[in-house]
């Protein structure tokens, strides 16, 4: 396929030839992968299975870092939002204005800009701003997360430098009906609640889900830079309302899954301001529908997948203060598909072919923008068998009319000890980042003609996954990581009152991740500990402060988790350590570090065909006094009480 696109001279004809594949290959669709699910009671309904084997949206590649939250865990976070669930269990950071407001993750020392937020394998960052904003996404909507770190986020989409983290929603395939509801309330006048249906047989189900959100965010905090002295305040005009509305449609025989997945959701929000400044009347609504249509069907021994997506969103700003009225509005329009062909018995070749095209109505542009992103992707890979595996990645981007310099990634992994899970990975990627269309059309200030960033990643890490006996599994994992990213854009003051984006930077971003957990289940007791940490030494290359770490990027962090079930009890014991983030580039002002914990308390009753569940949750548990961006308290102690009603009919 590369050799195809080099013959050709002609940008325009490129772009003809990848649209005619795409067509083509949208008469095939995509699936989704089943999984099993964990309890804390070992009252399991066995059950037939309908097994559908194509994985395109969870393959975990040979030799790259995966982490997986599985709907055990974001059960627990149903009524939450993906920024709670990602500071517990991840180490990314994760940089948030406080309770109810916009939250961006880093990955390793990158930028919120490098990562990237993918639906079923379908980006959903916004095309604007180049990234998502986690409060945004309620947990419960999610079956499974599933984080690619560095360059293993090249098998599923371009540009995340740092990692993509996939949000996936897939079928249960049991032959009864569900009805799910869950209530919360808590301290700030929060109020919350998720109903969730599930209907089907063996060859069809529908889920449908709802959820609503209503939070005043009125909490006490403590300035310590109030003037002439520190003295406790409350965060006011900080209301926020949000709705959330999904249907999922399976249809799914042998091998074969036809499904169509949709996905409302909106919110308005007051933002209070930073304490320093004060509240200026800003306001913000965000609405967006996602709709995705997947098939897939295995032929001859191959595998062939299409998606078509279609994702409109707005974004409204106002403040009264300084008399803004931003508004904007993308729509976006993807096709992908692939094929899957075995190459012998532990090998497989996949060709993807994926294009995007944006409409971006803005205020703040010029004239409306229409930009198209098509890429083209072959990667090999050779499965573990009984020692090692290997994969290699080459694709080409042709981004509007210009074609890129191809990135590439590369994989290995060998198994230490003949049939146990002791493997050590090795891999090493270049990744191309496109800058954001508000880089490029932003009105005033904006360069269309940014050159596009790129890092070169590497990576060495161990992991081991080891069966002690029946009742006892300990796993740990260790890895080690450099990237050095080029032409980075930021945006400074310009020679006009107005501040404009340019390639001035590069930065180099290296440490270690480790983590270890031990499981340990026998009869109806159940201890489950996790805990990772984290050193990341992000550096800036080219600055006036050059070997300084990078604003709003702790060096070190940590998190920690033990949960404990006995019968129809159960507990969770959660701890976050963040380290001192520096917030000037010369590394003289900082944050200081904190560390936060969080209690879950629990009792589980199940009753045949129904089962309750009642919890309560005390977070911030010793009332800590903490920032992650300055001028922004998060809130202290607080209380959320959770009521959980399933039924279940055959």
């Amino acid at each position: 396929m590369d050799s195809i696109i080099m013959e050709k001279k002609n940008k325009q004809e490129i772009i003809k030839f990848i649209t005619r594949v795409n067509i083509l290959l949208t008469a095939c669709l995509i699936s989704l992968p089943l999984k099993g699910q964990l309890s804390f009671q070992s009252d399991t309904l066995k059950i037939q299975e309908l097994i559908i084997t194509t994985k395109q949206i969870t393959s975990e590649q040979p030799g790259f870092k995966f982490y997986s939250i599985d709907s055990v865990q974001l059960k627990a976070y149903s009524l939450s939002s993906l920024t709670e669930v990602l500071n517990a269990t991840t180490p990314l950071f994760i940089k948030y204005y406080g309770s109810g407001g916009s939250a961006t993750s880093s990955f390793r020392g990158t930028s919120a800009g490098h990562t990237q937020i993918t639906w079923n394998g379908i980006n959903i960052n916004d095309p604007m701003l180049g990234q998502s904003d986690f409060s945004l996404i309620p947990s419960g909507m999610i079956d499974n997360v599933m984080i690619s770190f560095g360059g293993a986020s090249m098998d599923l989409g371009t540009g995340a430098i740092g990692g993509i983290i996939n949000l996936e929603n897939e079928p249960s395939w049991k032959k009864q009906a569900l009805f799910d509801v869950t209530l919360g309330a808590g301290s700030f006048g929060r109020y919350t609640g998720l109903v969730r249906v599930n209907t089907g047989s063996d060859y069809f189900q529908s889920v449908t889900k709802a959820y609503l959100n209503a939070s005043r965010n009125d909490f006490p905090y403590f300035d310590i830079k109030a003037l002439p002295e520190p003295l406790w305040e409350h965060r006011t005009n900080n209301q926020m309302f949000q709705k959330s509305f999904m249907q999922e449609l399976y249809l799914g025989k042998s091998e074969n899954l036809l499904s169509a997945r949709f996905w409302y959701q909106s919110a308005t929000r007051d933002l209070p301001g930073s304490t320093l400044y004060g509240y200026s009347g800003e306001k913000q609504s965000d609405e967006s529908l996602r709709s995705l249509i997947n098939y897939n069907f295995v032929m001859r021994k191959q595998e062939y997948f299409t998606t078509i997506a279609w994702l409109s969103t707005k974004l409204n700003y106002t403040s009264e203060l300084y008399s803004i009225d931003s508004r904007n509005k993308a729509n976006t329009l993807v096709f992908k598909g692939g094929i899957t062909t075995p190459l012998g018995q532990f090998a497989r070749l996949k060709i993807v072919l994926s294009d995007e095209f944006n409409i971006i109505e803005s205020n703040n542009y010029n004239e409306s923008i229409k930009h198209n992103n098509a890429s083209v992707t072959l990667s090999a890979e050779r499965k573990k068998g009984k020692r090692f595996g290997a994969v290699i990645l080459l694709r080409e981007t042709l981004d509007d009319n210009s074609l890129m310099v191809p990135d590439f990634s590369a994989g290995f992994e060998f198994r230490l000890i003949s049939g146990e899970d002791h493997y050590l990975k090795w891999n090493v990627a270049r990744n191309s980042k496109i800058p954001s269309l508000n880089d490029c059309y932003w009105n005033p200030g904006g360069n269309p003609d940014l050159k596009n960033e790129y890092a070169y990643s590497f990576e060495l890490g161990y992991k081991m996954d080891q069966k002690i006996s029946s009742s006892l599994n300990i796993g740990t994992e260790v890895s080690l990581f450099s990237n050095y990213i080029k032409d980075m854009i930021q945006w400074q003051q310009g020679e006009s009152s107005y501040w404009i984006p340019d390639n001035i930077s590069s930065a180099n971003t290296s440490g270690l991740e480790s983590s270890i957990s031990f499981r340990y289940s026998v009869s109806r007791f159940l201890l489950n500990f996790n805990a990772g940490y984290s050193y990341v030494r992000a550096v800036s290359k080219e600055s006036e402060t050059p070997g300084r770490q990078l604003i709003y990027i702790p060096k070190n962090q940590g998190n920690g988790s033990l949960q404990i079930g006995y019968k129809k009890l159960y507990s969770i014991w959660l701890t976050d350590f963040t380290g001192r983030t520096f917030i000037t580039a010369d590394n003289v002002d900082y944050l200081p570090g904190y560390t936060v914990n969080k209690v879950i308390g629990g009792i589980k009753i199940d009753l045949r065909k129904c089962v309750l569940d009642l919890n309560f949750k005390i977070e911030n548990l010793f009332n800590v006094n903490y920032q992650t961006i300055e001028f922004y308290p998060q809130p202290g102690r607080s209380f959320f009480m959770t009521l959980s009603f399933q039924l279940r009919k055959q």
